[in-house]
């Protein structure tokens, strides 16, 4: 299973031709991505899409990937 990461310019245009009223099988063909990206993209928030705040909502998520930290502060000064 491949992940697409999406850039603020491929979100710009996918709210633009979704507000133009293009099908998601033209959006996904003008973009070169799958329908399903196209779509899961479009459901990333809840209510109507907007490229702006799903790219903030991209950048939240991806800040929070990872392991946490276990150095708790009494630690970082030991160390």
């Amino acid at each position: 299973m491949g992940t697409t990461i999406l850039s603020f310019q491929n979100r710009v245009v996918i709210e633009t031709l979704h507000n133009e009223g293009r099908s998601l099988r033209y959006i996904a063909n003008y973009l070169g991505f799958s329908k399903t990206t196209v779509f899961n993209e479009l459901h990333r928030l809840n209510g109507e899409y907007q490229a702006e705040l799903a790219q903030t909502d991209f950048e939240r998520k991806v800040s929070q990937r990872g392991r946490k930290s276990s150095l708790t502060k009494n630690l970082k000064h030991l160390i």
